[in-house]
């Protein structure tokens, strides 16, 4: 089956592809910032073949719930920046972008879709202000609606994806659909198994000293005692690969810090130069954050950004997007992989509750 989808502060689509290529289609969307909206759009033409917009490049706060179609689901992301440790205020709740988790809600209440997913960063868990004054009501308040809430802290590398990533996410689902699995004994939502249960502390990393060099990092992979797919290399190491992709491109250098800072120093707040063999720090480029390829004197390109991201080759930014708008867009979104890892196990959930359904001709799907 397939499953009809509203994308909230959609962005440039991460999140969202990875549920389209799962058994879900995106019928509307909102994105306040155009060009956000413009790059999504674009990807639904380029992947479907289709000339639909989805996307509206609109303010969702704006929108009467009455004009959003009605769905099976409803995922979103809410503007992060004002629960971000980054950001040295951080108002959480009271602040212009924290105060949309509410709207966000609200669309919930009104469009009472089967489920939904919300995304945020950490911080809304790990710091005690944010997690009192909007974490903890807004789960209250979706349990109060009639969902059966999951929560979970999800980073990216415990699932493959060579990023030190974690952020917040909620499912929901209505009660209904939860106590009829539980009833037949079928499975209810499950979180994606994780490939690695602690990988940060389970392996030994190459620490800022230990430069490879260039000639002999093949031979380095095969001796070394670390999952490869974890590692930057794995994702951009190729770079003849790279450079016929579309999108590989990058700042001009500039500054004598890229030839002078270390592989593998990632300790201070910008110019961090990534090492092949560890994992990349959260991919967060732009507000003066710089990231350095391992060994050539150059910030890392686009498409390199996207695959730490591990969004498919296919997905392409297009190429009158300016360089600065690109790095923000790849900054901003959900990690593709994960978000395609959630959307099977939820699709999992919608599958059998149906097929139950169907079974039983005098029961009707919630509403």
């Amino acid at each position: 089956m397939s499953y009809s989808l509203v994308s909230l502060f959609s962005g440039a689509g991460f999140l969202d592809f990875g549920f389209s290529e799962n058994g879900f289609k995106v019928i509307w969307g909102a994105e306040l910032v155009p060009y956000f909206a413009e790059a999504n759009n674009y990807n639904h033409q380029l992947r479907y073949g289709t000339a639909d917009n989805p996307v509206q490049a609109v303010d969702i706060t704006t929108v009467d719930p009455a004009d959003i179609p009605r769905t099976t689901g409803i995922i979103g992301g809410p503007p992060c920046q004002d629960y971000s440790i980054g950001n040295s205020k951080s108002p959480g709740v009271s602040g212009e972008r924290g105060k949309l988790v509410w709207d966000f809600l609200d669309k919930i209440s009104r469009l009472a879709p089967e489920f939904f997913v919300f995304e945020n960063v950490a911080a809304l868990y790990r710091t005690k202000k944010h997690r009192e004054e909007a974490l903890e009501p807004l789960i209250h308040q979706f349990n109060e609606l009639g969902y059966e809430v999951y929560f979970k802290v999800l980073n990216t590398l415990d699932y493959g994806i060579p990023q030190d990533r974690s952020r917040v996410f909620i499912v929901g689902f209505k009660k209904q659909i939860i106590q009829t699995l539980n009833d037949s004994g079928s499975d209810a939502f499950q979180w994606p198994v994780q490939t690695y249960e602690n990988p940060k502390k389970d392996f030994e990393w190459p620490t800022t000293g230990d430069a490879v060099p260039v000639l002999d990092e093949y031979e380095f992979i095969e001796q070394m005692n670390l999952p490869y797919e974890l590692t930057v290399h794995s994702a951009i190491g190729n770079e003849s690969e790279m450079s016929n992709l579309r999108n590989h491109v990058y700042f001009t250098p500039y500054s004598e810090r890229f030839q002078t800072v270390a592989e593998g120093d990632v300790k201070r707040k910008s110019f961090k130069r990534l090492h092949r063999f560890r994992y990349s720090p959260t991919v967060a480029y732009g507000n003066n954050e710089v990231h350095l390829h391992p060994t050539l004197p150059r910030r890392l390109s686009v498409r390199e950004a996207l695959r730490l991201q591990s969004v498919p080759d296919w997905y392409a930014f297009m190429d009158n997007t300016p360089l600065d708008k690109m790095f923000k867009m790849v900054s901003n979104g959900v990690a593709f992989k994960l978000s395609s890892l959630l959307a099977v196990q939820i699709k999992s959930v919608l599958d059998n509750y149906h097929a139950i359904i169907a079974k039983q001709p005098e029961k009707t799907s919630v509403h």
